[in-house]
């Protein structure tokens, strides 16, 4: 899932490294899980009874010096649910069911999305936010402008002389123009992977996804090497996995964005991880990578789910930030994602 963007047996019973807790009366088994979480996230010293009331604690990722656009924050949290209805719950939250979170429209798509299955933008909002969206869309005769796309896509949208059909608040040209965007944006991605996604100049630079999303890896090793497996099963660069699709329309500092995103997911050892890749935003971001690893712990209360999530962003509005600028943008960052997270709790426990 996206921000849209863009979204698990216990170790303790075979490694013998059962621990208990008391909190607030109840007793919680903490696993193996919190010396693996040590290993290779910047989480070192996690405390579940923190967790256990609902809580979400954050950190700021390993730093990405020699990739200025580069970002990452770590959080970790609980779930008060077993691990298979856990990774249910991550799979299937809709941040469309909250309105603090800005997303506008979100859609899964099926396996062989045909053009029809991106035309469903009747139901985003007529804000201020949209309307920007609109505006910019309208003057890409003169080039992309701040609309991250290539030039031959931006080249792609004619404006009729009377434009009055609308699809929600979209004119029918606006809609019919995102609709085939997307569609072949996605149609490349299962085509060959992140490698295929057509350049574009932003900036004065030309910008390559896949060249994106190698300095976000690279800049990580320790998350890199805890999620290979699955980053191997996904092969992002060359294509070849099974992923989720999806596309999402949302708020991104008060311009509506379309992004495009696809979700792996992966049994390892006792637990269960999980990937979403946003591969395309027409705004906002290049790509982000959001990691999910589950383990199991037991409670005095049931089974519940202890989740580590790491996000790699890759943004524009990063390359210039230093010193207290940068210090914001991480701290906005982790807000953003601790607000995510209260809402997929809040989900999960209401069964949704």
């Amino acid at each position: 899932m996206l921000l849209s963007v863009r979204s698990f047996g216990p170790r303790w019973a075979i490694l013998g490294l059962s621990l208990c807790l008391t909190i607030s009366g109840r007793q919680v088994v903490r696993a193996g899980a919190l010396d693996e979480l040590a290993s290779f996230s910047e989480l070192r010293d996690v405390d579940l009874g923190k967790l256990a009331g609902g809580k979400a604690i954050t950190a700021q990722g390993v730093s990405m010096s020699g990739f200025p656009r580069g970002m990452s924050v770590q959080a970790c949290y609980l779930v008060p649910l077993p691990l298979q209805k856990t990774v249910e719950a991550h799979k299937q939250f809709n941040a469309t069911r909250h309105s603090e979170l800005k997303v506008y429209l979100h859609r899964e798509l099926p396996a062989k999305p045909t053009l029809a299955d991106f035309q469903a933008f009747s139901g985003a909002p007529n804000n201020g936010a949209v309307r920007a969206l609109v505006e910019a869309t309208e003057k890409l005769g003169g080039g992309p402008g701040l609309l991250q796309m290539s030039a031959a896509e931006a080249g792609e949208f004619s404006k009729p002389a009377s434009d009055n059909t609308a699809k929600g608040p979209f004119p029918a040209s606006v809609a019919a123009f995102w609709s085939n965007l997307l569609h072949q944006r996605t149609l490349a991605f299962l085509s060959g992977g992140i490698a295929k996604q057509p350049a574009y100049d932003f900036g004065g630079e030309t910008i390559r996804a896949s060249e994106e999303l190698t300095h976000l890896l690279k800049s990580q090793p320790k998350v890199r090497a805890q999620f290979q497996p699955l980053l191997d099963a996904a092969s992002l660069n060359s294509g070849g996995g099974k992923p989720a699709l999806s596309f999402e329309l949302f708020d991104v500092e008060h311009r509506a964005a379309f992004t495009l995103g696809a979700s792996y997911s992966k049994p390892v050892k006792e637990g269960w991880q999980n990937l979403d890749v946003q591969y395309y935003g027409s705004d906002g971001y290049f790509v982000l990578l959001s990691f999910y690893q589950f383990w199991p712990v037991a409670t005095a209360d049931g089974p519940a789910t202890l989740v580590w999530r790491g996000d790699l962003l890759s943004s524009a509005s990063l390359a210039d930030l230093h010193g207290m600028e940068r210090a914001g943008s991480v701290a906005a960052m982790k807000k953003e994602i601790q607000k995510t997270i209260g809402c997929l709790q809040a989900d999960a426990a209401a069964g949704r």
